[in-house]
């Protein structure tokens, strides 16, 4: 089932929705609770969309949480939460103590870094385990982990290497549904900062989802496109997708519910 944007701040009663924003921004309802991932609401000179904005800040319900995975503009825009409301009651969690700071300084109250192997309770039943996803140059890349009495959701916005994902699967229970990167965004030197869609489909897979909606599809043309190539797109995963797998491929803007 879909239904369009306009419907998203009616929260209902699904063990899981994903509502698709840009990039890997991501609007995930659980069990009513609302969490956003990795912000990212306004362009840069440099740094541009190439999808269109599914939600704009005013538009956000109520969130139990925001998390993000890595300090890139794209994940990380400060500048667009400055109208955010919540700024003093939403927990916040970053992988690194700069980005708390900075978040401070903009007046979230309860921000907090969060290291690989954490976990934290961040509404009534819905859990977040911090997953490792690797660094990009120094910094830590988090993924997230959330669970609910009823549902699992394993998001992963900038990850590239499938075997951090057998390593979680290994010690952890099976996920409902994954978010993954899917567009395998590279440097023109130098390895792979996130999937593509076969490391996507063999991600989920790892992880035994049977959903998969594919994040950090899209890449805009600006000057930082001239740096980086990608090597594929959400439509790849699903012709690689086996029968036991499906994907999903959520256009901004638009809201995806799960079968009860």
């Amino acid at each position: 089932m879909r239904t369009l944007t306009g419907t998203v701040g009616r929260m209902l009663n699904q063990a899981i929705a994903v509502t698709r924003v840009v990039n890997s921004c991501v609007l995930l309802e659980m069990d009513g609770h609302a969490v956003l991932t990795d912000p990212w609401f306004t362009e840069r000179w440099f740094l541009r969309r190439g999808e269109p904005l599914g939600l704009r800040v005013a538009e956000l319900p109520p969130l139990a949480a925001i998390v993000v995975t890595n300090p890139a503009t794209n994940h990380w825009d400060l500048r667009g939460l400055r109208a955010f409301p919540g700024k003093d009651s939403t927990p916040l969690y970053v992988p690194t103590a700069g980005m708390a700071r900075r978040a401070r300084a903009l007046g979230f109250r309860r921000v907090e870094q969060v290291r690989w192997g954490e976990t934290r309770e961040i509404a009534p039943e819905l859990s977040m385990r911090v997953v490792p996803a690797g660094r990009t140059l120094v910094w830590p890349n988090n993924a997230y982990a959330f669970s609910t009495a009823g549902s699992r959701l394993f998001f992963g916005g900038e990850i590239a290497d499938v075997a951090l994902l057998v390593r979680y699967r290994a010690e952890h229970p099976p996920a409902d549904l994954a978010l993954l990167p899917v567009n395998g965004l590279r440097p023109l030197l130098g390895p792979p900062l996130v999937m593509g869609p076969a490391q996507a489909v063999a991600g989920a897979s790892v992880l035994g989802a049977k959903v998969l909606v594919p994040v950090h599809d899209a890449h805009g043309r600006d000057p930082l496109s001239a740096l980086f190539r990608t090597t594929g797109t959400a439509s790849d995963a699903i012709t690689l997708a086996g029968t036991d797998l499906t994907v999903v491929n959520l256009p901004t803007g638009e809201r995806w519910e799960s079968a009860r």
